[in-house]
């Protein structure tokens, strides 16, 4: 008399959970793909400050070869940018990218920018002198360094030695490519930049080196957005004087 109702009962319980799975899965499912974009996105976004890590030094570089001169220090952040835009690991495609109208778009002022922290104006009138090329103007001198005082300038507060470290900084409006994902990552910056200024300074709290909106770069402004800023610093010491046109 009891088995039918155990079978029944054990029908029952194998029938009830019945669509329950493709619910669950309907609901699960963009909070998966959500998960999926985001991860990528941000992979994305620590790729570029890599890049942008390397493209600093090239900058920096440049800068103390060329006396500070800010064209080949573009050069420079232009060769070091492409890689971010190149479709081939050859060198045809890495020079066929250097020649594509749109990085001349990339390395420009709107989406990106470079700032010289150091030498300043101060160390250049401590211990700046008449340029040797006899075009007119002054340069901070870079030769027998070991060989000169290291009292610190009266306007500068730092040695003629600390002065010839050539400080720059690049800020550059990364795109953001992913779908949906990357809106909510540009608003999510601009909202908690916004509301929380602790935000700006580089660090843990600032991950990609974004100076969030203490940055003179406004990335609403550059073409195909949506775009963040992300930042990096490098330092380098002068291998020729630096002019003070360049300032």
């Amino acid at each position: 008399m009891r088995a039918p109702f155990t079978v029944h009962a054990a029908a029952v319980r194998r029938g009830k959970p019945r669509g329950q799975s493709t619910t669950e899965f309907l609901i699960i499912f963009p909070v998966l793909i959500m998960l999926v974009f985001g991860i990528i996105q941000f992979a994305l976004i620590y790729q570029a400050r890599a890049t942008l890590n390397h493209a600093t030094v090239l900058v920096a570089r440049a800068g103390a070869l060329n006396n500070g001169d800010r064209t080949s220090m573009r050069t420079a952040l232009l060769k070091g940018l492409a890689p971010l835009f190149v479709t081939e690991p050859n060198m045809g495609n890495y020079l066929a990218t250097l020649a594509n109208p749109e990085m001349l778009v990339e390395v420009s002022p709107i989406v990106s920018t470079i700032t010289v922290l150091n030498p300043t104006r101060a160390a250049m009138s401590d211990f700046g002198r008449v340029r040797l090329d006899g075009v007119g103007g002054r340069e901070l001198p870079s030769d027998t360094l070991a060989y000169r005082t290291s009292a610190p300038g009266a306007s500068s507060r730092i040695s003629v030695q600390d002065a010839n470290l050539l400080h720059v900084r690049v800020d550059y409006c990364f795109r953001l490519i992913v779908p949906v994902m990357g809106r909510v990552i540009h608003a999510g910056v601009n909202a908690l930049t916004s509301f929380d200024p602790a935000l700006s300074a580089n660090g843990m709290h600032d991950p990609f080196g974004s100076g969030g909106t203490t940055v003179a770069l406004n990335c609403t402004l550059a073409p195909r957005g949506p775009r963040i800023v992300i930042r990096s610093e490098a330092i380098v010491r002068m291998q020729s004087p630096f002019y003070e046109s360049n300032l």
